[in-house]
């Protein structure tokens, strides 16, 4: 048997019984019917042929009673076949081929009853006619078997239509769902690939930002200080007053720490970015030196680099110079 899985491959399935529908077992079967009607209607042929002989025949014509009778129940067996197959009424036929057979029988039996006296027994005679009966009998049932098995009426074949066509419906329908799926993991699939596009693009975005930004504080940072005097809302009295003593720049390289560390406090509170280089162009020495103040004011006052603590500094330093 072949069965047809989900994603509409065929497989063959080994079965561990006889499938009543297998095309072979039912050609089987209809060669064993036919054998079958054929031993008994020769049987029947030889008995009527010496039947014949009541009817005052000559012997040329002995043939044409089984012929006239046994051949008539396979004519009206066919055509018990034919109109099956079609759909129309089959009782006009099965009447006919009952008929015929009745007479077979009755013609049988009578052969058979003919031969009694030469037996020993009165019982075998009987059972010989017994048997006798029956061989128009079994041409009937073969018939009859005929029709079950190897002719198909057209009910049959609608219902064996219908559920060829319910199959393939329910086999396009898997079909679908499958390629719905299939689909939807492809849409997914496009989904989240877009997705991580656009989340690198934001992410090379952010970091040009950023790159942008550094390198913009950068140069800030390394300009002289060249900018106005804060305003009075901007950094406020205090911080003037420090500017007036710390913008001024030493030539002597011998720098306060005080003033380092109030410039520093300066910068800070302005958001300027705190370097050496920064200080070494302010004070005027070098950078080296510059960046080792810075490393000592980091050391000792780390709390300048933090805005609250360098605005802390800035406004003790206003009121000392106060």
């Amino acid at each position: 048997m072949t069965t047809t899985t989900t994603t509409g491959k065929a497989v063959e399935v080994k079965q561990s019984r006889i499938n009543p529908d297998d095309p072979r077992f039912i050609r089987a079967i209809t060669i064993g019917v036919c054998f079958a009607g054929l031993v008994a209607f020769l049987i029947s042929f030889v008995a009527l042929m010496e039947v014949a002989a009541w009817l005052g025949l000559p012997m040329w014509m002995h043939w044409g009673v089984p012929a006239f009778i046994d051949t008539a129940i396979l004519v009206y067996a066919g055509s018990v076949l034919i109109h099956k197959a079609r759909g129309e009424k089959t009782w006009p036929s099965w009447l006919l081929l009952g008929t015929f057979t009745v007479v077979s029988m009755i013609a049988n039996t009578a052969h058979a009853l003919s031969y009694a006296h030469t037996l020993s027994e009165h019982w075998q005679g009987l059972v010989g006619a017994g048997v006798a009966a029956m061989v128009p009998v079994a041409v009937f049932a073969a018939t009859e078997q005929l029709a079950r098995v190897a002719v198909e009426d057209p009910v049959s074949r609608r219902k064996e239509l219908q559920a060829e066509a319910e199959w393939a419906a329910q086999h396009a329908e898997r079909e679908r769902k499958q390629l719905e799926m299939e689909a939807e993991r492809e849409r997914a699939r496009q989904e989240a690939e877009i997705a991580q596009e656009e989340h690198k693009a934001r992410i090379e975005k952010l970091r040009l930002e950023r790159d942008l930004m550094l390198k913009r504080a950068s140069k800030e940072a390394d300009t002289p200080s060249s900018s106005p005097a804060p305003t009075e809302s901007a950094t406020g009295p205090h911080l003037r007053a420090v500017e007036d003593t710390t913008t001024k720049t030493p030539t002597t390289g011998k720098t306060d720490q005080a003033e380092v560390t109030d410039y520093v406090a300066q910068l800070v509170v302005k958001g300027k970015r705190v370097s050496g280089g920064a200080l070494a162009r302010h004070f005027g020495f070098s950078d080296k030196t510059g960046r080792r103040r810075l490393e000592d004011l980091k050391e000792s006052r780390p709390e300048i680099f933090e805005t609250e603590g360098a605005q802390a500094h800035l406004n003790a330093a206003e009121r000392e110079v106060a």
